[in-house]
């Protein structure tokens, strides 16, 4: 390593100049990286719904839906006016209304019917079930039909000309659905994502200045991370994709867990200057030093990530490959572009010191060793509870869970359609056609009983169903059919005897048939996500299952994928923590050479986890199980650092301190540098929680940095007493390790604190 270090000092200026230009390049390909926003995309390839999906694509295309309500309406040519309007907007393949089902002329009849039997105002389609999905209360709801998928950049400027086109008629207006969900967490993804960079930058600016002796300190820091975080972030452009999620997530996480690496070479540098080396000598031996201690702490954070490498949804693979990278890229700029900056501003730095902000955390030893048996105690008494708390949050699976927050615009226009027409949750049922087109009686079979086993859920379910077969079929159509006043039955089956053939356009028909699957799309009045949407995908699953074609029948939508998310990311939880574990284990058996040091560093973290998981259950929050699984492995990797560190400067000061001392040594040598990642790691993960709007990526921001912040609390505090305890067993489980009886010390005569039945005797430390 030293014949290596040499060549990278003498050759700084290539090296340095090398990084500058890749950084460069970086910051013109970021633009250009590929951001996928489709969770589906994510789930195994032998998943039922994966398969369903590429069915549908096939045979049908796939194709954004989204719901415009104009409130307001004087009169419903109004509607007609705004809807041919919409229609012209490229990207558009049909915007569904009333006259999509009744001719314009038939509409007008009835308002003139209603208004010729006292029925004021216009008329209220919402005492005709199945026409009040479309018109009530003077707002109309029309269903828009995309040509590209929910995802497509299309249809996010189609998004914007509706609303730039609806602002121009001054009548209120609101938006929901599938694509704009995906079209506002694109929107604020973007946004947001340089955003809450800038915030962060000045809080670990603060951070690193607090902890830090010169005022140039911490922005050699930053610049040394940061170029590692924008190279990371350009080349992301060589993958295919990168998830929403990772994109918003890895650059916050990359700048607090890689922070430590710059933090080591830089004081070791400084320690070696100490000792009256030149520059080039010092920043040699500090390299050569540093080398063990900085890989070690990369191997352990990145055993966190690689072990999400083992799940089959594959948005956690997506993550570990970005981060992993990063991790790497940070390791390498820490070698080579690290040293230049550090030589080149040797002098600013000497000429910039001050005194260190915030005192050693020495002086914390007297009540840590006070308290050694008090805290180990409750957290005893905690872990159990917390345990069992984490295991039974309430999760969410699905994408609406990680799309657009409450308070966005987003969010409340959905709320403002819900007040009026009620939820919706889209799912769709591909019925595979027969040569003597036997499935057309099956299908309008099925929607019967569709309709009667949703009314036998006693959920209060409003449910719209839609086929081509069913168009005609008016009591299909309109299940409460018989209930209706003689005179709109007779108006109504005159209106609907030849509308298949007359009023649908070869394009409108196109959604609902194809060569090998006639689609029948039903509208539920549930969230994507919750019990009841679970109750109605039981009622479909159900009557799919009787019918004669339910072997080669597909059923689509979010609820079922929120079903087999669910199964899938459960599985994958067990395999993911095992492994992670596992990983963390084993590294640390090598490293320290101890049977028992690993069952202890992992048990602090551990528990630091499962306190972390167990908060959202005692605060009835539902967690996003992404999430949770996700955070439980990386805080392991990237907080297990901590205990490392301070796990470290404990065994090397007891080779010549008693107990006591060994744990003041400890947290005067690694006790800032334990504070400064926790805190920037915590800084890092509230900026996303606080500042983002979307659930997902503010979900796992509250996860990171309350987890950040409960280890680097457990490892100053939990930590030093488990070593105090555990000191002899330490000792005599781990290899050619021999720690301190007593005698000289210091200059002082020490008897030992485990001799004098564990009490130590040096009065300066109980000061």
């Amino acid at each position: 390593m030293k014949k290596i270090a040499a060549f990278i000092v003498k050759f700084k200026v290539f090296f340095f100049g090398l990084w500058i230009a890749l950084t460069i390049a970086s910051i013109f390909m970021i633009p250009h990286v590929r951001i996928n926003y489709d969770t589906t995309k994510y789930l195994p390839e032998d998943t039922r719904v994966k398969e369903s999906l590429r069915v549908m694509e096939e045979e049908f295309g796939i194709t954004g839906q989204a719901s415009v309500m104009i409130e307001k309406i004087e009169n419903l040519n109004e509607v007609f006016v705004y809807k041919d309007e919409i229609k012209k907007i490229p990207t558009i393949m049909e915007v569904v209304w009333l006259d999509s089902f009744v001719a314009r002329e038939d509409i007008n009849r009835i308002e003139e019917i209603a208004a010729e039997n006292g029925i004021p105002g216009v008329f209220d389609f919402a005492s005709i079930p199945g026409l009040n999905a479309f018109y009530k209360d003077k707002s109309a709801l029309l269903q828009i039909v995309f040509t590209e998928d929910d995802h497509s950049r299309a249809v996010g400027r189609a998004i914007e000309e509706i609303r730039e086109y609806l602002e121009t008629i001054k009548r209120p207006y609101a938006m929901r659905g599938t694509a704009i969900n995906a079209y506002y967490t694109q929107k604020l993804t973007e946004e947001e994502v340089m955003r809450i960079t800038i915030i962060v930058v000045p809080i670990v600016l603060f951070i690193l200045l607090i902890f830090t002796t010169s005022w140039v300190e911490p922005l050699i820091f930053l610049i040394a991370v940061g170029v590692a975080v924008l190279v990371n972030m350009g080349t992301n452009l060589f993958f295919p994709s990168v998830s929403f999620l990772t994109n918003s997530t890895a650059s916050l996480l990359q700048l607090a867990i890689s922070m430590d690496y710059s933090i080591f070479l830089l004081h070791a540098y400084q320690k070696e200057r100490a000792e009256g080396l030149d520059k080039k000598e010092a920043m040699v031996m500090a390299m050569r030093k540093s080398f063990l201690s900085i890989n070690s702490s990369m191997f352990t954070t990145a055993a966190g990530f690689l072990a999400l490498m083992f799940m089959r949804y594959t948005i956690g693979i997506d993550l570990a490959a970005v981060m992993i990278k990063g991790i790497l890229l940070s390791i390498i700029s820490t070698f080579t572009f690290m040293p230049g900056l550090i030589l080149y501003t040797d002098k600013i730095v000497e000429k910039t010191k001050h005194k260190r902000f915030f005192p050693q955390l020495g002086g914390l030893t007297k009540w840590i060793v006070k308290l050694r048996y008090v805290v180990p105690a409750i957290l005893l008494l905690v872990i159990v509870p917390s345990y069992l708390a984490q295991k039974n949050n309430s999760f969410v699976y699905g994408e609406a869970a990680m799309s657009v927050s409450e308070g966005t615009p987003a969010a409340i226009e959905k709320k403002r359609i819900e007040a009026k027409f009620g939820k919706e949750n889209l799912m769709v049922i591909l019925v595979p056609r027969d040569a003597e087109d036997k499935y057309i009686e099956q299908e309008k079979t099925m929607i019967k009983q569709l309709y009667r086993e949703f009314e036998r859920a006693n959920q209060d379910f409003e449910v719209q169903i839609t086929s081509l077969s069913s168009l005609s079929d008016i009591e299909t159509y309109i299940p409460n059919y018989e209930d209706l006043d003689q005179m709109f039955k007779d108006l109504l089956d005159d209106i609907f005897a030849d509308m298949m053939d007359n009023l649908l356009t070869d394009e409108y028909k196109a959604q609902f048939l194809s060569d090998n699957y006639s689609r029948v799309i039903l509208r539920i009045n549930t969230e994507t996500e919750s019990p009841r949407a679970e109750i109605a995908v039981d009622v479909v699953e159900t009557v799919v299952a009787r019918q004669p074609f339910a072997r080669g029948a597909h059923i689509i939508g979010v609820s079922p994928s929120v079903r087999e998310i669910k199964n899938v990311v459960e599985t994958d939880y067990v395999i993911v923590d095992l492994i992670s574990i596992g990983f963390v284990f084993v590294i640390l058996l090598v490293s320290f050479r101890s049977l028992i040091l690993p069952f202890i560093l992992v048990l602090v973290i551990q528990i630091s986890i499962w306190i972390n998981m167990a908060i959202p259950y005692l605060a009835g929050q539902p967690l996003i199980f992404i999430g949770y699984m996700i955070v439980s492995s990386v805080q392991l990797g990237a907080t297990i650092d901590y205990a490392i560190l301070f796990t470290g400067f404990y065994t090397e000061g007891r080779k010549t301190m008693i107990r006591r001392e060994a744990i003041k040594y400890a947290l005067d040598s690694g006790g800032h540098s334990i504070l400064t990642s926790s805190l920037i790691l915590t800084a890092a993960g509230y900026s996303l929680k606080m500042f983002s709007s979307i659930e997902g990526v503010a979900s796992l921001g509250e996860l990171i940095g309350r987890g950040a912040a409960l280890s680097g609390l457990l490892v100053l505090v939990l930590l030093p007493q488990l070593l105090y305890l555990f000191d002899r067993l330490v000792e005599k489980t781990t290899w050619k390790l021999r720690f301190y009886k007593g005698g000289t010390t210091v200059g002082r005569v020490i008897i030992d604190d485990e001799i004098d039945n564990g009490h130590d005797q040096d009065p300066s430390l109980l000061s």
